[in-house]
């Protein structure tokens, strides 16, 4: 055999031998880690803040009961209970009320990552037929949301779950998808998710088993976090009264610093230093230009193709804060209407704080719920689930 030959033989049989080497170590990699569904049945893993299960569809679905409601949102889901007692995990998660919220979301997860995350969740019944989105003004920015910021989040299995969901209909995938491109996505990705030539199945074969991978290795470090399931007789429902009473209690115990009625820590780590820099320095933003006013009218497209009833709540944000920083309440209530506006124009129920601006206590900082912000979302919640 000639050298040549010979050498393209020993690359050949190189090839051959990673490739089967690669496999094995995936072979290993599924058969070391516990499938995503995986969870232990004494566990409550619905208010857990983790990106890990808000991206497997399988542990949602295996971790769900049909008393959960799914509620879609972001960074507020992460606010500690040590400064925030009101946290849904000590109003549904400690007590039996025949109602369980399943928090899906984390940080910079926007509508658009909402959409996608519905339309891969919604492949399956959801309980109640009926999902809640948390909405939050700080979304809207003039510009959007940056690539690098979104391509972090980025879900391929999400994404993947979305295109084959057939409910969909194709003019909201395209939207989606054209969505992903502007951002930056990989095209090899989106091709794959489409499945449409031999060689995307190959592909998607492939992330799929990648992102399946790092789907189990993450969740293996959440599910001891799971909170204890309580099985005791549901009651009838939350005492809100109750509830706003204690919140007032709970709240003066973290507001003796400051006149601006914020966390004692966050105002003195996060505002006190920087307050003589920011006064008016967001003056130019205008709530306007940017594209998530149409990506929340995709979400809501999204779950009317899949039969679901959607409540969004419109959080707002601390109005003396914005006041000092220069975007004008005039600019915020745009910003509202215009939410408004879109979820009235898909027929989604809208529950509407963003008139709570100026009140004490309903943030803990400049744009997440406090005290009484979360009773007054959890009584929401409550109505919503039950039709109240």
């Amino acid at each position: 055999m000639p050298a040549e030959a010979r050498h393209i033989q020993t690359r050949l049989i190189a090839i051959v031998i990673g490739f089967c080497v690669a496999a094995a170590c995936v072979a290993a990699l599924f058969l070391a880690l516990p499938a995503q569904a995986t969870h232990s049945a004494d566990k409550n893993y619905g208010y857990l803040y983790s990106g890990a299960k808000s991206a497997s569809t399988a542990f949602l679905r295996a971790t769900a009961t049909s008393d959960t409601l799914y509620v879609f949102g972001s960074s507020e889901f992460s606010t500690p209970v040590r400064l925030v007692e009101e946290m849904p995990s000590q109003v549904f998660g400690a007590t039996n009320y025949g109602l369980q919220l399943s928090l899906v979301g984390e940080a910079y997860d926007q509508s658009l990552w909402h959409a996608i995350a519905l339309g891969a969740l919604a492949s399956q019944e959801i309980p109640f037929g009926k999902v809640a989105l948390i909405v939050s003004p700080v979304w809207f920015v003039d510009g959007g949301l940056d690539a690098d910021t979104f391509n972090a989040r980025f879900s391929y299995a999400l994404y993947s779950e979305f295109c084959q969901n057939p409910q969909i209909p194709d003019p909201v995938k395209s939207y989606v998808r054209d969505r992903l491109e502007a951002q930056g996505v990989d095209e090899a990705h989106l091709y794959a998710a489409e499945s449409t030539l031999p060689h995307d199945m190959v592909n998607n074969a492939v992330f799929s088993a990648i992102d399946d991978i790092h789907l189990r290795q993450d969740l293996a470090s959440i599910r001891s976090r799971g909170i204890s399931l309580v099985s005791d007789d549901p009651l009838e429902q939350p005492d809100f009264v109750s509830l706003r009473e204690q919140a007032l209690v709970d709240a003066s115990k973290h507001v003796s610093t400051n006149d601006w009625g914020l966390e004692d820590a966050f105002y003195t780590r996060q505002l006190a230093p920087v307050l003589g820099s920011i006064e008016n320095y967001r003056a130019d933003e205008t709530y306007s230009q940017t594209p998530e006013y149409d990506d929340l009218a995709c979400f809501l497209d999204v779950a009317q193709s899949c039969g679901l009833q959607v409540m969004v709540i419109i959080s707002p944000v601390h109005g003396d804060y914005y006041d000092y920083i220069g975007i004008s309440q005039d600019t915020r209530v745009s910003c509202y209407e215009h939410i408004k506006t879109v979820c009235e124009e898909h027929g989604a129920t809208v529950a509407d704080f963003s008139s709570r601006e100026y009140e004490k206590y309903f943030l803990y900082d400049i744009v997440h719920f406090g005290w009484t912000g979360w009773v007054d979302i959890e009584e929401a919640l409550w109505n919503f689930a039950k039709e109240v």
